[in-house]
């Protein structure tokens, strides 16, 4: 990539009051600073708008836009901060996500223009074993392209995406990985060397085992082209 295109960092957030503060105060104290954060809230019914607003005030950040969508649907809502977006490279960052201090300066660095669409490793944010050895395993197939999947963030060229027309807005489960082997069809896909920490309130809700059934049946139904079938809880 060359140096210093701007980045559009794309946050969708429903009721994301518990994590949004953080996953934007990691992109405030980035290394690399030329970038512009696009946080779309979608049907929100808690103080989401009122912590963006004071994260503005207090810290005179212009470059935080935030748009507020009435439907409760995480591939418009990333759809509509694509929309609004000027930068040429998209960073999709779930808002319960946090990425450490030098991750956009390591992407800057290692997202080239022959790589379509990527993501950056993935760590728990928790100290569970099985969790910890879970997203190891993660690493491992992201990294050696044995499975083209998302750590909570997917970063692609805006030209690409809006080719391809973005994120498909009647799916509920795997939109992430939809639209990664769709741009793959472009070019390569990446495992970038950096961290994001991600909140494991899904498998700390389910149990692995319950969760590991639900990502495997949801895996048969991709197979079989069924995702439109598949049904979720809205956490973003």
């Amino acid at each position: 990539m060359s140096k210093n295109k701007l980045n559009s960092i794309i946050i969708p957030a429903h009721n994301e009051e518990s994590y949004l503060e953080d996953t934007i105060n990691s992109l405030l104290n980035q290394t690399y600073q030329n970038f512009e954060i696009i946080i779309v809230l979608n049907s929100c019914t808690d103080k989401s708008l009122d912590i963006v607003n004071n994260i503005i005030k207090n810290k005179s950040k212009k470059n935080i836009i935030v748009h507020n969508i009435k439907i409760a649907n995480v591939s418009l809502a990333r759809n509509v901060g694509a929309d609004l977006a000027k930068g040429e490279i998209l960073i999709f960052l779930d808002a319960d996500t946090t990425l450490e201090k030098n991750s956009l300066e390591i992407i800057q660095k290692q997202f080239t223009p022959q790589i379509s669409v990527a993501s950056t490793k993935v760590k728990p944010d928790s100290k569970n074993v099985s969790l910890n050895l879970l997203m190891k395993f993660k690493n491992f197939y992201h990294t050696y392209r044995l499975y083209y999947g998302s750590s909570g963030v997917i970063i692609c060229h805006k030209n690409q995406f809006d080719n391809i027309g973005g994120f498909k807005e009647d799916l509920i489960v795997k939109e992430n990985r939809d639209l990664i082997k769709r741009l793959t069809k472009i070019g390569k896909y990446k495992c970038i060397n950096c961290y994001a920490t991600t909140s494991m309130r899904r498998f700390n809700d389910w149990g692995l085992l319950k969760s590991s059934f639900f990502w495997i049946k949801q895996w048969v139904r991709e197979r079989k082209g069924q995702l439109h079938k598949s049904s979720y809880d809205k956490i973003r």
